[in-house]
């Protein structure tokens, strides 16, 4: 790829609306949890994007012990959320440089492919804007 490759990982919400105890993006998918296995499928797409993670402050501590924990070593670049997630794409936008392309998903959306990875990647080399849509 040309440009630099930025993925932000919006994860800031609380999980009120699930009704669990445990904010969605920590729950556990096949004992991992959810955004562990959303970033890696980027990642895993695309190994030389730089990670920003965008949670809730106060979980800070709680995602780091995770990643730990189920020994995720992705770098990444944590970002604290926004009143909406408008806000918080705007706080993780302040971390990436001009000229980068940047791809932005949904923290809890784990079931992408890495070959849709991969294209999306390839085509906003291309093009100065792409949203994808999906069924």
């Amino acid at each position: 790829m040309g440009r630099n490759l930025y993925g932000i990982f919006v994860a800031g919400g609380s999980g009120t609306r699930m009704g669990t105890s445990v904010p969605k993006q920590f729950l556990e998918l096949a004992g991992v949890p959810v955004l562990q296995r959303t970033i890696e499928k980027f990642y895993d797409a695309l190994p030389g994007m730089t990670v920003i993670t965008v949670l809730p402050q106060k979980h800070f501590e709680d995602w780091k012990s995770l990643c730990i924990r189920n020994s995720f070593n992705i770098p990444q670049i944590l970002v604290s959320g926004g009143i909406t997630r408008f806000h918080s794409v705007q706080n993780a936008l302040a971390h990436v440089p001009d000229g980068a392309v940047v791809m932005v998903h949904d923290g809890v959306r784990p079931l992408i492919s890495p070959e849709l990875v991969c294209a999306m990647a390839q085509r906003a080399q291309e093009v100065p804007a792409l949203i994808p849509v999906v069924p």
